[in-house]
């Protein structure tokens, strides 16, 4: 019996090799060459093997060629394919031809009429193609990176660049052109002699990178073309000339290197002195340093010009920050030592503010088995020098302590802090005699909540009453801090270090918020501040406004946050502040509103919007503006048109900017930016003429 059983096994498995052999074939010519077919044929005197059917041969070094039909001379190593020819090489790209010789294992391959996806799906298209080890030959061939299908004219990509023949350097990961010519929507707008690029497996190298125009009634023309400078993986250089016709050119450079330990950035730029009014210049630096004893960040921000940054278009900062810094933080304690300057560049005489070495050191989660919570310390010491030539010098030494307790059966929450603060202050002024004293800010607060929740099968909302006694003696050297919507409910309203919100107050409000199921969220808190025993020279009155947060989500691309203060004797708007974003459709738009009263700071009312709306595919037309509704005056405007797809984008701007500074004067202008994807980034689209929010 057990042998009547070992003779079906036998019999079984020997049908199921007979049926796998008749179904699929395979042979190893030299074991360099493996062909696996539907059907194949050997030559019983030439050995040459014919396959038909699904045929794919396959080199020890694992490129693959797959055809209908496959004849290999072994003795020649030579392979021919016939009839929907692919290719898949060791980098993953496909290769497509209606015919295919190769020899020396793949080594060396002709074909024609080919087509090519890269890695990275882009494409290339030729009429006849040849490899010899590394180097890939395609004539009459053209390069896109389009892979999308959604193009403004169907069919045509974005752009492309047509060539008599590309160059594939395996070894040396690039592609060369041979009489390029780049066609925007196959239309010739460019003509190479010879250019190259690196291939998808290349992350960055050295060349040029896309040229801007911009026009500008002040500047007149500038053209900008960077040249990038890839230095090694982690260190690159680029090199922008800024031409302009006004003969005012500007060259501006950008170095980056950065490893583990190190980081370094630097921006400068310089003109060219045309004018002979003296070089103007700006440069920017900032490195960190890491390692197991702490970070040292320095940065220096600079420019001998006070309007040179802004009238180039570089940047619109008028403040110029730079210092030293160096930080430790080991467990829960932290240390910083930091010097700061500033250079105020709207000022006269270009002004400095200097802040001299600022000392602070910080204890979290100090042991007690006293209280029950945290306690920490922060010290602080700090020389200064304001713009008024007045120097203060300040030390400070503040013991905190928090603790929250909640109550689970009657539903309340506690979050208690107590703050003792130790200050020693000095006051050089110019105008007057110094004065120096020491002062202490005692301070005991505990913030009540009793969140309040009701559920329902459309949405889930809490209702929050907030009350928060504060108990503080009054000191009169310190004005009570003003109330703001982001600090109605802080035990403590002062800015700055040598300054404490003094006396006792209560600060009570409420808070609503609501989620729905689809998504829907809005936050609403409506507060108030009462001050006891208000003094004669507090600048604040006993009971403060009303101070209103709301902000509503929808998803993330249509949301509202405002800030709203209300009178608390009329219910006049004393302040609002409005940002809102929303997409209805092919549009999206964005308006920011701020409007003051007077009451609290200078009355102004500023609106600014932004806008895109898509009128086919990719295509967009766009506008950013700001008006200042207190003086019915425009502080600027941009209109533009961008296309923008997965490989190509265009810009075209008008833009007004109306302000002044010196001589900086009113002016307008047009921007135009072509982007070749992967070449360049559209992440800076008029990123110096955006009035609005960018969209």
């Amino acid at each position: 019996m057990n042998s009547l059983r070992k003779k079906n096994v036998y019999l079984v498995l020997s049908i199921s090799i007979i049926v796998f052999l008749i179904c699929y074939n395979v042979i190893n010519a030299e074991e360099k060459i493996k062909i696996y077919a539907d059907e194949i044929k050997v030559d019983e005197i030439s050995k040459n093997v014919k396959a038909t059917g699904d045929a794919i041969a396959i080199s020890d070094d694992n490129i693959k060629i797959k055809s209908d039909k496959l004849t290999y001379d072994k003795n020649k190593n030579f392979l021919e394919a016939d009839g929907n020819v692919v290719i898949n090489d060791q980098m993953n790209n496909v290769f497509f031809l209606e015919e295919l010789n190769a020899s020396e294992n793949f080594s060396i391959i002709s074909g024609k009429a080919v087509k090519v996806r890269l890695n990275d799906n882009s494409r290339i298209v030729g009429s006849n193609f040849d490899k010899k080890n590394e180097i890939s030959i395609l004539e009459n061939a053209e390069y896109t990176p389009c892979t999308k299908q959604n193009y403004l004219i169907k069919n045509c990509p974005g752009w492309k660049l047509k060539s008599k023949k590309i160059y594939h350097d395996g070894k040396n990961k690039t592609i060369h052109y041979d009489h390029a010519q780049i066609q925007l929507f196959n239309i010739p707008v460019f003509y190479l002699p010879y250019f190259s690029h690196p291939d998808p497996s290349v992350k960055k190298r050295s060349g040029f990178l896309m040229p801007t125009i911009q026009t500008d009634d002040q500047l007149g023309e500038t053209f900008s073309i960077p040249i990038f400078l890839n230095l090694s993986s982690n260190r690159d250089v680029t090199f922008t000339p800024n031409i302009q016709t006004n003969g005012n050119n500007f060259y501006n450079l950008d170095y980056r290197h950065l490893n583990d330990l190190f980081e370094l950035k630097v921006n400068t730029s310089i003109d060219d002195n045309h004018d002979n009014t003296g070089t103007s210049n700006h440069l920017f630096f900032e490195s960190k340093i890491f390692n197991s004893y702490g970070n040292l960040n320095t940065y220096l921000k600079t420019s001998n010009n006070d309007t040179y940054m802004r009238k180039n278009k570089i940047n619109n900062l008028t403040v110029l920050k730079s210092g030293i810094e160096f930080e430790r933080e080991v467990n829960d304690n932290f240390f910083s030592i930091e010097t700061i300057s500033y250079k105020h560049l709207t000022a006269q005489n270009q002004q400095w503010e200097y802040l001299y070495p600022s000392i602070i050191y910080d204890v979290s989660n100090i042991e007690n088995n006293i209280f029950e919570g945290n306690i920490s310390l922060n010290n602080k010491l700090s020389f200064r020098k304001h713009l008024n030539e007045n120097y203060v010098s300040l030390a400070s030494s503040q013991l905190n302590w928090t603790n929250q307790i909640i109550n689970n059966n009657l539903g309340f929450i506690f979050d208690n802090e107590a703050n003792l603060r130790v200050t020693s202050i000095s006051i050089d002024e110019k105008s007057s005699s110094d004065t120096s004293n020491i002062r202490f800010y005692p301070q005991l607060s505990s913030k009540i909540s009793y969140p309040l929740l009701k559920s329902s099968s459309l949405f889930n909302q809490t209702v929050t009453p907030i009350i928060m006694p504060i108990v503080a003696p009054y000191n009169n050297y310190t004005d009570a801090q003003t109330v703001t919507n982001s600090n109605i409910f802080s035990a403590n309203r002062a800015t700055s270090i040598n300054e404490w919100e003094s006396g006792p107050r209560i600060n009570y409000g409420i808070e609503w918020f609501i989620n729905s199921a689809n998504g829907t969220d809005i936050r609403t808190v409506i507060g108030q501040n009462y001050r006891f025993n208000k003094l004669s020279n507090d600048t604040a009155s006993e009971i403060s406004d009303y101070f209103i947060n709301s902000n509503i989500n929808i998803d993330l691309e249509n949301y509202l946050d405002s800030s709203l203060i209300l009178d608390r004797d009329d219910l006049k708007i004393r302040s609002l502040n409005a940002n809102s974003f929303n997409r209805f459709g092919d549009l999206i738009f964005a308006i920011n509103y701020d409007y003051t009263s007077g009451k609290y700071n200078a009355s102004a009312e500023q609106v600014a919007v932004g806008g895109k709306y898509e009128l086919e595919n990719n295509l967009f037309i766009k506008f950013t503006g700001a008006k200042n509704l207190d003086t019915n005056k425009n502080i600027g405007y941009q209109y533009g048109i961008l296309y923008e797809d997965d490989c190509l984008g265009i810009d075209f701007n008008y833009y007004r900017d109306l302000t002044k500074d010196r001589d900086i004067q009113e002016s307008d202008g047009f921007s135009f930016t072509v982007v070749l994807k992967p070449f360049g980034s559209t992440n800076n689209y008029g990123e110096n003429k955006v009035f609005g929010p960018k969209i």
